[in-house]
């Protein structure tokens, strides 16, 4: 295993004063929220989208994700940013996961590491946004926040990565999305002396979700790949170019056997724009005819005036041909944490009686190649897609 340095000056061991103040800030886990049926915050939003102003917003987004659960042959796809693991949300994704009001995420590999993370059984922990952040460096503790990482406990990932990059085959590459399906199904069989709990990438794994990624080098579970090439030599590269025609491919599959994909977007940044590529990039299949998303739902803070992505109405995506022209549209202004809790409340209560099935889902070949399952039908993507 590799060794991991701490704050201590010249890597020394750590001393009591270490030790005793780490622990008076590390005392406090963040308790995961808990989504349940709840009829009364179904109820609430419903009366939210008879009012007006943000009420109004955010009770008509909720109606328009209900819809979708609804339709016929629609596949949802989510598209979500921001710390909302460290910050306790990381059994609502795994909900939406487990009961299908989700058939694909597009997330970064931060929140991925974090929830590695707690699939491994450890914790975040309450902190406070006025801690002196100088002492927090020097005591090895990160901060999200109002919420605290314990550097230590993170760095041991890397040994988790370590391990799993064993069982890759350094002689191809992998796209992201087959990456996280491949260590969450190794999570739960060989790895399994690593998991304490369940957690996004592996339950994602089990059910077939994939897991999308626009920024692999931008988060410890996939650049932990760097520090592995280091020490032993072996190059394990993920490909993001295959991962991109993947996305592409998927959607096709899913017009093609008669469905529709709509996309909800938490947050804004590089997730959300990876996600609306997977329409935009319909012309590298060959594939002009795609229909496009039939929704766009969003929560975002980000003010459009800048000019960039993730402040963009979804109607100025149909200018760059992410979304159809008749998209049905819901957005709302402000922060989505609250209101994803509120909402996979109310999702669970509205579906309690008529659970949904799978929109579609994937697996991988021992090469690599793409599979997708749409209406009980399997499609070998790269086969029936033209593309290496």
């Amino acid at each position: 295993m590799p060794p991991h340095a701490t704050g201590q000056p010249g890597g020394a061991a750590p001393s009591n004063h270490y030790a005793q103040e780490r622990a008076k800030l590390l005392s406090t886990p963040v308790e995961r929220y808990e989504p349940r049926p709840r009829p009364e915050a179904r109820e609430q939003l419903l009366a939210m989208a008879r009012s007006g102003g943000p009420l109004r917003t955010l009770g008509e987004l909720y109606l328009r994700w209900e819809e979708m659960l609804t339709r016929e042959r629609q596949v949802i796809w989510l598209a979500i940013a921001g710390a909302y693991i460290p910050f306790g949300l990381g059994t609502v994704l795994r909900r939406l996961m487990e009961h299908h009001l989700i058939d694909v995420l597009v997330t970064t590999p931060a929140q991925l590491t974090h929830d590695l993370t707690e699939v491994r059984g450890l914790h975040h922990y309450q902190g406070s946004p006025d801690a002196d952040d100088n002492t927090l460096q020097a005591l090895d503790v990160n901060r999200y926040w109002n919420v605290y990482g314990d550097e230590q406990e993170l760095n041991t990932n890397e040994d988790v990565i370590f391990d799993f990059a064993e069982t890759l085959d350094p002689g191809r590459a992998y796209t992201a999305s087959e990456y996280f399906y491949r260590l969450g199904r190794w999570l739960d069989g060989a790895g399994r002396r690593h998991k304490g709990a369940d957690g996004m990438v592996t339950t994602a794994a089990r059910l077939g979700l994939p897991i999308f990624c626009p920024s692999p080098g931008d988060g410890d579970i996939t650049t932990d790949l760097a520090h592995y090439r280091k020490r032993t030599g072996r190059r394990i590269v993920l490909d993001a170019v295959k991962e991109t025609l993947d996305m592409v491919a998927l959607n096709a599959a899913v017009e093609d056997h008669g469905g529709r994909a709509g996309l909800i977007t938490m947050g804004g940044g590089a997730p959300r724009n990876y996600a609306q590529q997977a329409m935009a990039c319909a012309y590298m299949l060959d594939r002009p005819d795609l229909k496009r998303y039939n929704y766009g739902l969003r929560i975002s803070l980000d003010p459009v005036q800048t000019g960039g992505l993730s402040g963009s109405t979804i109607s100025e995506g149909k200018t760059w041909k992410k979304y159809a022209t008749d998209t049905i549209i819901a957005e709302h202004f402000g922060d989505f944490m609250t209101a994803l809790a509120q909402m996979a409340d109310a999702l669970l209560a509205a579906r309690a009686q008529a659970p949904r099935p799978p929109g579609v889902t994937v697996c991988y070949t021992a090469d690599g190649r793409l599979l997708v399952t749409v209406r009980g039908r399997e499609i070998d993507a790269q086969q029936v897609y033209g593309y290496a």
